[in-house]
């Protein structure tokens, strides 16, 4: 089967500390977006489209240019919905994996769980991670007023994986939504689940951790200092 993978890369980084948008942030002397398409290539994907900052199209352009990598750009929208669906309308082949440049380190094991997934029949599938924390949901007033069962939350991360007419019809289905009720679906498979589609749960990994906050940053860096160590080594 044909993959695209969408990479949302609109993000301005300010939680970051960053004074350029988060993509374009370097980790081992590259930026997060390189590693995130290199990751998607290794992993077979033949055409990743990215959604960047409209006034920063050159600047990425550039970037890639300067890796040797080829992608679609496409100027992002101004929620992370709406520039999933600018680049849903460049995909031309039957699968697609929806991705986060903040993600940069996922492993290409992961990327291809998800792709099997597809592959073997399902319309949609995510990579989770079991919850450690104990989760409480609390009130306005910051008391508890539910403690959730841990034993039944997942960590959901990114890329996830969809039929591309499924995933086009999910968007269609959202934009129909009124604001209360699409915040009940905060990433693009909620949107397939509020239809009544499954949602395959695959094996998710520490490394494809969302790079967010500063510390976030100082631990991917310690990560991919490790894994460019073994890589060497073996």
């Amino acid at each position: 089967m044909k993959w695209s993978a969408v990479i949302a890369a609109a993000g301005s980084g300010s939680r970051l500390g960053a004074q350029q948008p988060k993509a374009l942030v370097e980790l081992g002397g590259r930026a997060l977006i390189v590693h995130a398409v290199t990751s998607m290539q290794d992993a077979g994907v033949s055409d990743c489209i990215v959604t960047a900052p409209a006034g920063h199209i050159a600047q990425f352009q550039q970037v890639f240019e300067d890796a040797g990598l080829r992608v679609t750009l496409v100027p992002g929208g101004a929620t992370r919905q709406e520039s999933v669906a600018l680049g849903l309308a460049h995909v031309q082949t039957p699968a697609v994996l929806v991705h986060d440049a903040a993600r940069c380190l996922t492993p290409v094991a992961m990327i291809q769980r998800v792709q099997q997934a597809i592959e073997s029949g399902s319309r949609s599938a995510i990579p989770a991670l079991p919850v450690v924390d104990t989760i409480k949901r609390v009130s306005a007033r910051s008391t508890v007023s539910e403690t959730l069962q841990r034993n039944e939350l997942r960590a959901v991360q990114t890329p996830q994986g969809f039929l591309t007419e499924t995933l086009r019809q999910a968007h269609e289905f959202g934009a129909q939504l009124s604001a209360s009720e699409a915040s009940a679906a905060p990433d693009d498979a909620a949107l397939v689940e509020l239809m009544g589609i499954d949602v395959v749960v695959v094996d998710g990994e520490p490394e494809a951790l969302k790079i967010t906050t500063p510390f976030d940053l100082v631990v991917a860096q310690q990560l991919y200092a490790q894994r460019t160590t073994s890589e060497r080594t073996n």
